[in-house]
C-alpha cells in the first residue's frame, strides 16, 4: 500500500470521527460551558500526545523561530478553532456546523494564494466566487425570520472555527516538512496549554468535576482521545503527505455522514436551500481544483 492511500485511508477515518463529533459535542454544550470543554480537549490531547512524543525515536525539539510557528498555530488551530466551534454549536445545529464546514477548501485555496504565492486562475477564481456566495447562504438562510437569530451568530462562529482551522492547515504544511506529527501536536497541545490554563482558571475553580464526569464521560473521552488524539494524529498524517487543498477534500465527507447520522437518531435534516448552497461551496471547490486535475490526466496520458 502506497503512502499516499495510507494518507487518504486515514484522512477518510478522521472525517467519520469529525463528523460523530457534531453530534456528541452538540449534546455537551448543552450542558458544560466552553472554556472546560477547550480545557478537557486541550490538556487531556497534551498529555497524550506527550506520552508518545517522549517515547518516539529521533524526536527533536523545534528551534525557537519554530516555536513562534507554533504558537501561532496554536493559536489559531487549537484555542480560537474550538472555542468558536463550541460556542458556535450551542447556538446552532450539528447539521449546520458540517455544512459550514464544507467552505473550508474554499478559505484553504484563498489563503494558499496570499500566504503560498498559489496563482489564482479563472477557473479558482469563480470557485471561490461560488464558494464564498454558498458559505454565505449556509450562515444566513434561516426558515423562520421572526425568530431570533441567535443560529446565525453560532454559524458566524462555527464559519470562523473554520477560517481559523485552514490558516491552521497553511501554517502547518512547512513545519511538517522538519518535524513528525507526533513532535507538531506535542508541542502545538503544549503551547495552547500554556495559554489555556492561566485564562481558565476562575472558571475551573468553581465547576463541577464530579457531576460532569458522572454523567458525561463518555462524551468527554470521545472529545479528549477520538477526536483531538487520533482524528488530528490521522490529519497530520495526511497532511505530511498531501497538500492542505486535498487534506481539506475530507471537509466533503463530514456532512454526508452527519446526514446518516441525523436519519439514524431521528433529528431533522436540513433545507432545500442549504442543501443547494452546500452543492454550490463543493462546485466551487470542484472549480478551484479543475486545473490540477486536468494537469494530471494530461501528465498520465504523456
Amino acid at each position: 500500500m502506497s503512502e499516499r492511500l495510507k494518507a487518504h485511508i486515514a484522512l477518510f477515518i478522521s472525517a467519520v470521527l469529525f463528523a460523530i463529533n457534531y453530534w456528541v459535542s452538540d449534546s455537551l454544550t448543552d450542558h458544560i460551558d466552553t472554556i472546560p470543554l477547550v480545557f478537557f480537549r486541550t490538556i487531556g490531547a497534551t498529555l497524550l500526545f506527550g506520552i508518545l512524543y517522549f517515547l518516539e525515536k529521533g524526536r527533536k525539539a523545534p528551534n525557537i523561530k519554530d516555536i513562534c510557528l507554533f504558537a501561532i498555530a496554536a493559536i489559531f488551530g487549537i484555542l480560537i478553532n474550538q472555542i468558536l466551534f463550541f460556542s458556535g454549536l450551542h447556538y446552532t445545529t450539528a447539521i449546520d456546523a458540517s455544512t459550514i464546514h464544507v467552505s473550508n477548501p474554499i478559505i484553504v485555496m484563498t489563503l494558499s494564494a496570499v500566504f503560498l504565492k498559489i496563482k489564482l486562475t479563472n477557473n479558482k477564481l469563480f470557485g471561490v466566487i461560488l464558494g464564498a456566495i454558498g458559505a454565505l447562504v449556509l450562515i444566513l438562510y434561516q426558515r423562520d425570520y421572526n425568530s431570533d437569530l441567535s443560529s446565525v451568530r453560532g454559524n458566524i462562529m462555527i464559519f470562523g472555527n473554520t477560517f481559523a482551522y485552514a490558516i491552521f492547515l497553511i501554517m502547518l504544511k512547512p513545519l511538517l516538512k522538519k518535524y513528525s506529527p507526533i513532535t507538531a501536536m506535542f508541542w502545538l497541545h503544549i503551547i495552547a496549554s500554556a495559554f489555556l490554563i492561566p485564562a481558565s482558571i476562575t472558571t475551573l475553580i468553581q465547576f463541577n468535576w464530579v457531576e460532569v464526569f458522572q454523567e458525561y464521560w463518555f462524551s468527554i473521552f470521545y472529545i479528549v482521545f477520538m477526536l483531538t488524539f487520533v482524528a488530528y494524529l490521522l490529519n497530520m498524517y495526511g497532511l505530511k503527505r498531501l497538500s492542505p487543498t486535498a487534506v481539506s477534500f475530507y471537509i466533503y465527507l463530514q456532512p454526508v455522514f452527519a446526514y446518516i447520522i441525523a436519519i439514524i437518531i431521528g433529528e431533522q435534516l436540513p433545507s432545500f436551500v442549504k442543501i443547494i448552497a452546500t452543492l454550490v461551496v463543493i462546485s466551487g471547490v470542484v472549480m478551484v481544483n479543475i486545473d490540477k486535475f486536468r494537469d494530471k490526466k494530461i501528465v498520465k496520458t504523456k
